[in-house]
Formats: structure tokens, sequence, C-alpha cells
């Protein structure tokens, strides 16, 4: 059987950023440079988007992200009490087929000791980061590819995990 990959998904700071024409000031709104980014790369990995974001939260946030294409599977449960990290992780529990899976999110909730991508906000997700996510779900380590571009600082039970900040891309 084979294993399933996933992409914890937050939605503000990566595919939206503070460029993100918004004349309207509408909430839910998405960049679609920013989204052709992550609709690519979701193709390559052909791995599974759960969402993260806060958008989960509101039923109208769930729509806006259908509407935009946003091609999620499920939302990781809302605990206020626990971190974004301690869903995450609960999350993986019980889906147990998970193989390989990455965050790409632009805050760092507690998520140090996960694969985390984080964009700057400023920006949101970029081709280089987009490039890092699929060839770090394809199994590929910095060991293994030191043309990463990015930067790993983060080694977790033997697994050795890419830590992205911030980088200019």
């Amino acid at each position: 059987m084979r294993g399933v990959r996933v992409i914890f998904l937050d939605i503000d700071g990566v595919l939206n950023c503070k460029k993100t024409p918004n004349p309207r000031d509408l909430p839910y709104i998405i960049d679609s440079r920013l989204l052709r980014i992550f609709l690519r790369m979701v193709g390559r990995t052909r791995a599974k988007v759960v969402l993260i974001s806060d958008w989960r939260h509101d039923p109208a946030g769930l729509f806006s992200a259908r509407y935009w294409g946003i091609p999620y599977v499920d939302i990781v449960p809302y605990l206020p009490k626990r971190s974004r990290g301690e869903q995450i992780l609960l999350w993986l529990r019980k889906h147990p087929r998970v193989t390989r899976y990455v965050v790409i999110d632009d805050d760092d909730d507690q998520l140090d000791n996960l694969p985390l991508f984080q964009p700057p906000a400023s920006k949101g997700i970029t081709a280089k980061i987009a490039n890092g996510v699929v060839k770090y779900l394809q199994g590929k380590t910095f060991a293994d590819t030191p043309a990463f571009g990015l930067e790993f600082s983060l080694t977790t039970g033997g697994l050795q995990c890419p830590l992205l900040r911030g980088v200019e891309a």
C-alpha cells in the first residue's frame, strides 16, 4: 500500500500577502499568482491538502477556500487550548497512512518540531519554497540534494526536517 503525502496549509500569509490586491478590503482573499504556484506544487507532489488556516473556523472561510480552488480534503480539528502544532500531531495520529508531510505556514505556532516551510507574510509562497516542498515530499533531504537552496537546521527522530524562515526568493 502506497503512503499518503500531506501538505498542512495555512492560507493567510501563504496564499495571500501584504501585496495582494484587495480594494474592497474583503475577508478571505487569495492572490491568484500565489495560488498558481501552490497548485503547481500540489500537482507535482500529488499530496493531499489539509487546512490549518483560521479560515477553517468559519463556514464562509471554508466556502471561500473552495471558491478560490484550494483542493483541501480535510481540516485539522479546532482545539483552542492546544497549539497548531499539537492539532497537526493529533490529526496525524488519526491518519496512520501518512508517510511524509510538510507544514506551510507564515507563523511558527509551536511548529518547530515539524517540517515547516515558512514563507514571509510579506511575500507569501514562492517558487523556491514550492520547489523545496516538492523535493522534500519526494523523500529528498538536504544531505541528498544540497541544491535545495533551503536552510536545514532541525533534526527530529533521525529525520532531517527543513526549516525555511523568511528566505528571500
